[in-house]
């Protein structure tokens, strides 16, 4: 009777989907996306300028996960979204060769490539939920707003990932 009950336990801990954690890789923090209605797999937070979030994607760049559409929202201002328990930061990305980079949005001078918002960065240290919106399609989200593709990412437990991953990255 034992065995039976360690048995269905453990299969009924299977089944259920594993929680997204942060974690260093190669000194980088990541992390995958809980929810999400897109190809995002991966989100990486960086040193860059000084920092710098890479989204990985199945298949290329981010894309709602039921459809191929162009990705017409590289190097253009209000098509990219974040938010940290519903505070919102305009974003824009940048294509690289793996990865969508985003930035904060910048000026047209910039080619609305702007510094990521350093009050983002600490955020999400003390954050619940980290939401990266895309409007890559006409289609309209249930909210109503134009960010139709969603990818929700966990934040519990991302302070001592970020702490780490971007000590030595420098001014904010």
């Amino acid at each position: 009777m034992k065995k039976t009950l360690i048995t269905a336990l453990t299969l009924s801990v299977l089944s259920f989907p594993a929680l997204a954690e942060w974690r260093l890789d190669n000194g980088v923090a990541i992390v995958e996306p809980t929810q999400t209605n897109s190809n995002i797999e991966l989100v990486a937070v960086l040193c860059g300028d000084p920092f710098q979030i890479e989204v990985y994607a199945r298949g290329g760049p981010v894309q709602p996960a039921d459809q191929e559409v162009a990705a017409d929202y590289f190097y253009k201002p209000g098509k990219v979204r974040a938010a940290v328990d519903g505070q919102l930061y305009p974003l824009a990305a940048a294509g690289s060769d793996g990865a969508v980079v985003l930035f904060g949005e910048g000026s047209a001078a910039e080619n609305y490539l702007g510094r990521l918002p350093f009050p983002m960065i600490e955020t999400m240290k003390s954050g619940k939920l980290f939401t990266l919106a895309f409007d890559i399609t006409p289609a309209k989200n249930a909210d109503g707003s134009a960010y139709e593709t969603v990818a929700v990412f966990p934040l519990d437990g991302s302070r001592a990932a970020l702490d780490q991953a971007l000590g030595s990255c420098g001014g904010g």
